[in-house]
């Protein structure tokens, strides 16, 4: 659904939209490496597929060494940044000592977009603050072996070895879309998360 903006001209509708989404929840499988996925819509229309498979959006996830992340200020305003992370446990882990983990306190909803090639691969979810050496270990552990970067850890961040400290965060999908080239909107689809 469209509606006429003061300037004339046409916008989206978040509501409308959301509303399609609802209607087009996924089919989850039991087995989560299998999750199936279903045709998304977008640019006001259903993509007619074929839909990609969920491997081929986790390979994405997991081997980009860039992504942005969209969060919101208290007054609303978009804030992105780009960032090292990784995905792992159906998760994305990342580090911030940048204003957007004060922004996660007042409002955790958030995105996460690949800067890869031309696959388009979005996730959106609510982030939380990880606390303990365990957990937060994930994401240590992951940044030393995919960018050869030394994390420690203590008193609930993570360390450089040049004294950069930052707490760490765990985005929760609630849904992922992805499709194969910015022009190849036809494979589109949406994988949805069950929610924690």
């Amino acid at each position: 659904m469209k509606r006429e903006s003061q300037t004339g001209a046409f916008r989206w509708s978040p509501t409308a939209d959301e509303r399609r989404d609802s209607n087009m929840t996924a089919e989850v499988l039991k087995d989560k490496e299998k999750r199936k996925g279903t045709p998304a819509f977008i640019f006001n229309q259903t993509a007619p597929g074929p839909t990609q498979p969920w491997s081929w959006a986790e390979n994405l996830l997991k081997s980009a060494s860039t992504y942005w992340l969209v969060t919101a200020s208290p007054d609303g305003q978009p804030h992105s940044r780009p960032l090292w992370g990784v995905w792992q446990r159906n998760t994305f882990w990342f580090s911030s000592q940048n204003r957007c983990g004060e922004f996660l306190k007042v409002n955790p909803r958030a995105s996460v977009n690949l800067q890869v090639g031309e696959d388009v691969v979005m996730i959106e979810g609510s982030c939380s603050r990880v606390i303990g050496d365990d957990d937060i270990n994930v994401l240590a552990e992951g940044v030393g072996a995919k960018y050869d970067w030394e994390l420690t850890v203590s008193e609930d961040r993570v360390h450089t070895r040049f004294g950069q400290s930052a707490p760490v965060f765990r985005l929760n999908p609630e849904r992922v879309y992805g499709w194969a080239g910015i022009a190849g909107w036809e494979s589109a689809t949406r994988w949805d998360f069950p929610q924690s």
